[in-house]
């Protein structure tokens, strides 16, 4: 069974992800502007429901992308 995380913000979802993306990448992955990534992640901005659900979105479509990627060594 799949286990799911959940994060009340997106500081929280950001430090989950800290070891494999950063503010910088994650905003690239959602086609969104890293200033505002960062605005969201310091509080200093409040996400709207329509963007926490693109980032979702993105997020689901990024998993499911490189999930299919393969080295081969070749």
């Amino acid at each position: 069974m799949e286990q799911k995380h959940q994060f009340n913000n997106i500081g929280e979802l950001l430090e989950a992800l800290s070891p494999y993306i950063s503010a910088r990448a994650l905003a690239r992955i959602c086609g969104m502007s890293e200033s505002q990534m960062l605005q969201y992640k310091g509080g200093f901005k409040k996400i709207s429901p329509k963007n926490i659900a693109r980032i979702n979105e993105k997020l689901r479509t990024f998993a499911d992308e490189i999930s299919g990627y393969t080295l081969t060594g070749a």
